[in-house]
């Protein structure tokens, strides 16, 4: 889901591309607005009426740079691609159909805060419609970038960061279900979508949580009492604190609903951020430990520790998305 390779197509990749290009295409654009059955391009606070044609980015996806993306302009000035793209070398964004520089409110869109706000977007939302795209596009670089961080009053911002690290948390808590062996999915992106109550969806991934901590804890105990090697009653010790800090995030999140005040709010997230670091760093002890041939041998001989062999699939995705959320919310 929540991606933020260096990649030439927004949701495609290509090893030769990845390497070459200065460029970035993207789905949608943040003043590509539509009312009713009008469309309208809010470009430097300009109001113009377009021809729109929604056009997947991939298809300009053998061009590498600036350069090659102007032949691509349009003939007609009134030709909307809807899809933009972002030049590395500026740091800009541009429109791909007439060329111009995106700004809002006088200024250049940066093209770190686009990527920024792209890192927010579901698989759902990356393949939709380009209007729900520039939409979110739109919201998200203005709550998350410095440059456009005074056209928001704080209890927009608080609102709208609140609802974001809310749908974040649970894509990620999604994604986990589905990537640990010791757990049964709770769900997919489509119900996150459709407006479901967050705590009633989060319960069922917080039980089972709290499972695998009385499982490891127990454990723990088990092996203490055998006098195991001193590295497998850590390795166990660590997976435990593991889960302890992953419902301390989840439990963290769900507090920030409460929250009505800005600053307060700030003050929160530096809680999350704490715990989101701590994730990463036991999660990067945990992978080197299972990936080792002493680990290999002893689970030969103990199959209460064969669980962890499947963990190496959840350890990327937990080092992928907590990675993000510090990316992210440091910003903030």
């Amino acid at each position: 889901m929540l991606e933020l390779e260096k990649r030439n197509v927004f949701g495609t990749s290509s090893s030769k591309q990845e390497q070459e290009s200065s460029i970035k295409l993207v789905r949608g654009c943040p003043v590509y607005k539509v009312f009713g059955d009008e469309r309208l391009c809010v470009n430097d606070d300009r109001v113009l009426e377009i021809d729109a044609i929604e056009i997947d980015p991939s298809i300009f996806s053998f061009h590498f740079d600036k350069d090659s993306m102007e032949e691509e302009r349009a003939s007609d000035g009134n030709v909307c691609y809807a899809s933009i793209y972002i030049n590395y070398q500026d740091n800009k964004v541009y429109c791909i159909s007439q060329g111009w520089v995106l700004r809002i409110h006088g200024q250049d869109v940066p093209g770190n805060d686009l990527e920024d706000a792209m890192q927010f977007l579901s698989t759902k939302e990356i393949t939709s419609s380009a209007e729900l795209c520039s939409d979110c596009l739109y919201k998200f670089i203005l709550t998350l970038g410095d440059t456009f961080s005074d056209l928001l009053t704080e209890k927009e911002k608080t609102d709208e960061v609140k609802k974001y690290v809310d749908k974040f948390s649970l894509m990620i808590a999604v994604k986990h279900s589905q990537t640990d062996q010791m757990m049964e999915p709770i769900g997919t992106e489509d119900d996150i979508e459709e407006g479901i109550d967050h705590f009633q969806f989060l319960r069922n991934y917080l039980v089972q949580i709290l499972d695998q901590q009385s499982y490891w804890t127990k454990l723990g105990n088990n092996l203490e009492e055998e006098q195991a090697e001193g590295w497998v009653q850590n390795l166990v010790t660590m997976r435990e604190k593991l889960s302890r800090l992953e419902f301390q995030f989840y439990s963290q999140t769900l507090q920030l609903r409460d929250i009505n005040e800005f600053n307060m709010l700030i003050k929160m997230l530096q809680y999350v951020l704490m715990s989101s670091d701590e994730i990463l760093v036991l999660n990067d002890l945990i992978h080197s430990e299972i990936r080792s041939d002493k680990f290999r041998e002893l689970v030969k001989r103990d199959d209460r520790l064969k669980v962890l062999e499947g963990y190496a699939e959840k350890s990327r995705t937990i080092e992928h998305n907590f990675g993000n959320i510090l990316q992210i919310l440091t910003k903030l």
